[in-house]
């Protein structure tokens, strides 16, 4: 008796296996039928036509053959030699389907069709190549997500997967490099150089000073320094004073800071090496730019050096300094430097305090003034009323919270630590004495 079926159109989970009744492969689309009993797969035409199911395993089948006669008078017998049992090849193990269990029968599958690219990992890894020379910071972020996205819905039939995580390891490295490079931009507070012209201060306003501050105009010099990464910020300006003049060379205090741009107090060590690329130029009054040597720097981090350079200008001059210092809070003084690279300015204020700084075993005396002190400033000079030396200008408090905070490294700090060979302490002014 022929079990009732139903009709199925063979999709995914029929396509490729083979009809138990003709041994023809089963295509997408096929018109098809599960047996109830087995579960086995037939072209519907095959099932339809009455003589049910093809499987050998199907207990249907079997109870057929059993109860078939010719004649209407008995069951047919069936006789198996030990040949033919040898001979027989075994059937490959059954799996699971929604109709029930049929053998894979097909020991030949149908190849599956060609894979194809992800679109999220190309768009990943396009959006991260982009970030290298536009704003990396975004555009790395997206690519990162992208790429993730893409290997969180990545499958066999999809390729990209490499193509996603080079896209996610791109988009970090744009963030990160991005990140730091503006980081340096901003935090390097520097000044393009238009024209040198700007830094000439004029020569009558000069002689018409007073002497004590002409004189500290005079060993003002501005010191411009440029690195590797010059083309993106610009020079770094900053201001030096000229303590000794001899056989054609001027030796210049300064921050080390404006020499070094990589100097950081607390990790920096004493090698008066400049970093790779980077060159010095000054100009003093007189004078134009001219390339500038740095040979030393203070230990234990303290922000103090001296460069030379040589020097033919008959208007520039050394500072004057008292062996013993005299400053005291109260005291007027002024401060002389090239702040934002306005060249020679004079600005005054008065000592706020006197302060000491613990750098290594050495204790250092900084002078607390309310003289304006903005960048280009430092390393210039802090003078007492008459025109004598007492400090060299080193930082401010940011203008945006405070007003009048400025501080200065004592000069007479310095003088302990010079290289003798110097000769700074053995000064001798114009007029000869010493």
């Amino acid at each position: 008796m022929l079990l009732a079926a139903k009709m199925i159109i063979a999709g995914l989970r029929e396509e490729g296996t083979i009809c138990r009744r003709c041994q023809k492969e089963i295509v997408a689309g096929d018109q098809t039928a599960a047996c109830p009993d087995c579960g086995g797969i037939h072209h519907w035409v095959c099932w339809s036509d009455g003589s049910g199911c093809g499987a050998y395993e199907c207990p249907s089948a079997n109870r057929s053959i059993e109860t078939r006669s010719d004649n209407g008078s008995g069951a047919e017998v069936i006789h198996v030699s030990n040949d033919e049992l040898a001979s027989v090849t075994p059937l490959p193990l059954p799996r699971a389907t929604a109709a029930g269990w049929i053998p894979q029968v097909n020991a030949h599958p149908v190849p599956a069709g060609p894979k194809r690219w992800s679109r999220l990992a190309i768009t990943s890894l396009a959006i991260a190549v982009i970030g290298v020379p536009l704003f990396g910071i975004v555009t790395g972020l997206i690519a990162v997500i992208i790429g993730c996205l893409a290997l969180s819905g990545h499958s066999r039939q999809w390729k990209g997967a490499a193509m996603a995580v080079a896209g996610i390891v791109l988009g970090i490295v744009d963030v990160a490099g991005w990140t730091v490079g503006l980081i340096m931009i901003l935090d390097t507070p520097a000044l393009n150089v238009t024209t040198i012209d700007q830094f000439e201060p004029d020569p009558k306003a000069l002689q018409e000073l007073p002497a004590a501050i002409n004189r500290a105009m005079k060993s003002n010099v501005l010191i411009q320094t440029t690195t590797g990464f010059s083309l993106l910020h610009g020079a770094g300006i900053g201001s030096g004073v000229i303590v000794r003049i001899a056989n054609g060379t001027a030796w210049i205090v300064t921050n080390r800071h404006v020499a070094d741009s990589g100097f950081a107090p607390d990790r920096s060590g004493s090698s008066s090496e400049l970093p790779k690329g980077t060159q010095l130029s000054v100009k003093s009054v007189g004078q134009p730019m001219t390339a500038g040597q740095l040979v030393w720097v203070a230990p234990h981090g303290i922000d103090l050096a001296v460069i030379t350079m040589p020097v033919t200008s008959q208007e520039a001059v050394s500072a004057e300094w008292d062996d013993v210092p005299k400053t005291t809070v109260g005291e007027e003084v002024f401060a002389i430097g090239n702040p934002h690279g306005l060249g020679w300015t004079y600005t005054p204020g008065g000592i706020s305090q006197m302060r000491l700084q613990a750098r290594g075993p050495m204790s250092i005396r900084i002078i607390q003034t309310s003289a304006a002190i903005n960048p280009g400033n430092s390393g210039g000079g802090l003078y007492d009323r008459n025109g004598r030396l007492v400090g060299i200008n080193t930082w401010t408090k940011d203008k945006r919270f405070a007003e009048g905070l400025s501080f200065s490294i004592a000069f007479h700090t310095l003088l302990p630590i010079l290289p003798a060979e110097f000769g700074i302490s053995d000064r001798h002014f114009e007029d000869g004495t010493p």
